[in-house]
């Protein structure tokens, strides 16, 4: 129990870290992206800012929650200037107005730029999410390289990394701003649990032995 307890205190040292290192990446100015995309695996949550053309009509939806009810995540491919398309996580939208008829407004024609944070794929669909529907596309887990992969497009994909467009005022959704940057910290409660465990169980050993002690010598 003391070293699960160390090893907590380990953890909050470690994830302190990693708050202040992606609060840091997340104010900075915006670098471009296309240098990050290729085996840059430290690079996530980096503030940066892509130029290209979106392809509206190749959406592909991420289930989400937001404003008391659910809808769905946009992701939105990007192509960007040297052909590739990058999955764009453009935020959230309610399930009434997925139909791109209803949010006109909300999708930008021609060249655009782009800031967000960098993110990286997650790892594999868990067993118990349900798998994507390809050909509504729909999907229940960040499975970027499968809804890349689902877009009906000769050129080359990014499928190591998406990025979360900056939250931005828009006359329709989605307004972008998905990405959570509050992280749980409560290790340094965890480890004053197992410290305090690990004082009730000497305080019990003790008992323990005192007892036996008493009972040898009458």
């Amino acid at each position: 129990m003391i070293g699960l307890g160390v090893w907590q205190l380990q953890r909050l040292q470690w994830k302190e870290h990693l708050i202040a290192q992606i609060a840091q990446r997340v104010h900075a100015p915006p670098v471009p992206v296309a240098p990050l995309l290729t085996g840059a695996d430290d690079a996530e949550y980096t503030h940066v800012a892509a130029n290209g053309r979106f392809h509206h009509e190749q959406e592909r939806y991420l289930y989400a929650t937001g404003e008391g009810d659910w809808g769905w995540d946009v992701f939105t491919p990007l192509e960007l200037a040297d052909g590739r398309l990058l999955l764009i996580n453009r935020g959230y939208v309610p399930r009434q107005r997925l139909d791109r008829a209803s949010r006109v407004a909300g999708l930008p024609p021609g060249e655009v730029t782009i800031t967000g944070l960098l993110r990286k794929a997650p790892a594999a669909r868990p067993w118990w999410t349900p798998p994507g529907d390809t050909t509504k596309g729909l999907w229940y887990w960040p499975e970027i390289a499968a809804m890349a992969a689902s877009v009906p497009d000769d050129t080359p994909k990014v499928t190591e990394f998406y990025v979360d467009s900056d939250p931005i005022v828009a006359a329709a959704p989605p307004a972008g701003g998905a990405t959570n940057l509050t992280l749980p910290n409560r290790h340094l409660e965890y480890a004053l649990t197992w410290f305090s465990l690990a004082a009730t169980l000497a305080v019990i050993y003790a008992i323990a032995v005192a007892r036996r002690l008493r009972a040898a010598r009458g």
